[in-house]
């Protein structure tokens, strides 16, 4: 079941804009949850930025980090699991590391793509 987080907005944010995007994966399972999370830039056409796999143990969590690779005004990532049974969170962070907290999507927040 593939999620997204819809379009985000990356202007005008404060203390700065996004650089990246962290992923916080919890796998509720009891065997490994892998999947691919993908960062598209929405500027205009939908252009895939960055994507990158992941493979979180049973009952474990993990974190993915994605480049806003030339910057981008408004983006959208997906995180595509191989099963059900993960929580996962998404949030941009500035060049500096700091959570942006605007741009903060939390598991219930997502939306599942059909």
């Amino acid at each position: 079941m593939p999620l997204t987080t819809g379009p985000i907005e990356n202007m005008g944010n404060q203390p700065a804009n996004a650089t990246t995007v962290r992923v916080k994966i919890l796998n509720r399972t009891g065997g490994e949850l892998t999947g691919v999370v993908r960062v598209f830039r929405l500027n205009g056409t939908r252009r895939l930025l960055s994507s990158a796999n992941f493979n979180v143990r049973a009952n474990a969590s993990g974190f993915v980090t994605l480049s806003l690779v030339g910057g981008a005004s408004q983006y959208e990532t997906e995180i595509v699991p191989n099963q059900t049974g993960g929580l996962y969170s998404a949030y941009g962070r500035t060049a500096s590391g700091v959570v942006i907290t605007a741009q903060r999507v939390l598991h219930s927040e997502l939306v599942q793509i059909l």
